[in-house]
């Protein structure tokens, strides 16, 4: 404010002596005719001068809410993209166990499938020699039959046929 007052006393007094530039503001008028009229336009250029001032810092004010309402809402993007990685975290985590817990329950089904194959094996080998037992107790059954049907057969022939006693084979020799 000083300088702003420095700076009046000077352009009214015609000792101020600068050209206006694309970013200042040009206050000088041409030089008016008595004191009056002088005192006039300096309390004119005051209050522009504050104007420009309020303005400015209205303007500031503005862009300093506007920066804040910016940051608020970029802070709060951050939290919640932060809250979205910890939750895809957590589910992660969770998606972790979980296959865990299915590998684990793939090694186990695994295990008894291996040890179903082991005996499902083993009975297969039980039921293959059980079937070598059978074809031999049928084939020893069917000797053991026709050794009957000789034996019945010679009972016919040499006992009841002929009534008497017949001599054995061994016997004459």
């Amino acid at each position: 404010m000083q300088w702003l007052r420095e700076h009046m006393r000077n352009h009214v007094d015609g000792a101020a002596s600068f050209e206006p530039t694309e970013k200042v503001l040009n206050f000088r008028r041409p030089p008016a005719g008595p004191a009056e009229n002088q005192d006039t336009e300096a309390v004119d250029l005051v209050y522009r001068a504050a104007d420009v001032l309020r303005t400015a810092q209205d303007r500031a004010a503005q862009i300093e809410t506007r920066s804040a309402e910016l940051v608020k809402r970029a802070i709060e993007k951050l939290q919640a993209a932060e809250n979205r990685i910890r939750s895809a975290e957590v589910d992660q985590r969770a998606a972790e166990a979980g296959l865990n817990e299915a590998g684990a329950r793939i090694h186990v089904a695994e295990s008894a499938l291996q040890r179903a194959q082991s005996r499902i094996a083993a009975a297969e080998a039980q039921l293959a020699a059980a079937e070598v037992r059978a074809c031999t107790a049928e084939a020893r059954a069917a000797e053991a039959e026709k050794a009957l049907r000789r034996i019945e057969h010679a009972i016919r022939t040499q006992i009841l046929e002929t009534g008497a006693p017949a001599q054995r084979p061994s016997a004459v020799a």
